[in-house]
């Protein structure tokens, strides 16, 4: 989880530097403190260290999600995909999807699968899969309220953007 989470941050991080360097300079790459280089180094160790573990260590489902998830998280930030630059509703849907169910679900399946316990669907469990999504949509959206200048500057459509604060 962590791998995959790393990688994801890490390749937006990559490929958003001239957005980066103005709504978030401190960041690592844009402050030029990490050179795209080293990034990549351990963007190709996060890629080859996280799914060999999770494939190691559970069954195929929870495999299928990581997987998915960092496949969609990826397609948020690269080409030819790069959904973030799409529109508000691709980059809300891959952030809701990613940050919402599959990361909630997945923690959870993955933790009753560690513990042996089965997995049953719940009203709870439902619940939790439903209020994070949206509650990912939100954030999403609001996420972007504080970057309208680099958004602007580099023509990434957001909300906010589109629609002003």
């Amino acid at each position: 989880l962590l791998c995959g989470n790393a990688f994801i941050v890490g390749i937006n991080q990559l490929y958003d530097v001239d957005v980066d360097q103005i709504n978030k300079p401190f960041l690592p790459i844009a402050a030029g403190e990490l050179s795209p280089k080293r990034a990549k180094l351990i963007l190709t160790a996060c890629a080859l260290i996280g799914p060999s573990v999770v494939f190691a260590l559970y069954p195929p489902l929870i495999v299928s999600l990581y997987l998915f998830g960092t496949f969609i998280g990826t397609a948020y930030s690269v080409p030819p995909f790069r959904l973030k630059s799409r529109g508000p509703i691709f980059a809300g849907l891959a952030i809701a999807c990613c940050r919402g169910f599959l990361l909630n679900f997945g923690v959870y399946y993955a933790v009753l699968e560690a513990l042996k316990v089965p997995f049953k669907w719940s009203p709870g469990v439902a619940f939790m899969a439903r209020f994070m999504t949206a509650f990912a949509g939100v954030i999403a959206v609001t996420k972007d309220l504080p970057d309208i200048a680099g958004d602007l500057a580099t023509g990434v459509p957001t909300l906010a953007t589109k629609f002003g604060v």
